[in-house]
C-alpha cells in the first residue's frame, strides 16, 4: 500500500511540474522534461506496486 501512495504522489508532483514549467528556462536541466519523467516514473511505480499487491492476494 505504501508503494502505491508514493507512486501516486510522485506522479502528481511530476505532472504539476510538467504543466507549470513550460516557459521556465534553466541552464542545467529542463524542469519541463524532468516533470514528465517524474510523472512517468511515479505512474509506473504505482502500477507495479498494484500488480505486486494483486499477486500477493492470489497466493
Amino acid at each position: 500500500m505504501k508503494g502505491i501512495a508514493i507512486g501516486i504522489v510522485v506522479a502528481i508532483v511530476g505532472l504539476a511540474l510538467w504543466l507549470s514549467t513550460e516557459e521556465v528556462e534553466n541552464s542545467v536541466i529542463s524542469l519541463h522534461k524532468a516533470g514528465l519523467i517524474l510523472a512517468i516514473i511515479g505512474a509506473a511505480e504505482a502500477l507495479f506496486a498494484l500488480l505486486g499487491l494483486g499477486k500477493k492476494t492470489k497466493k
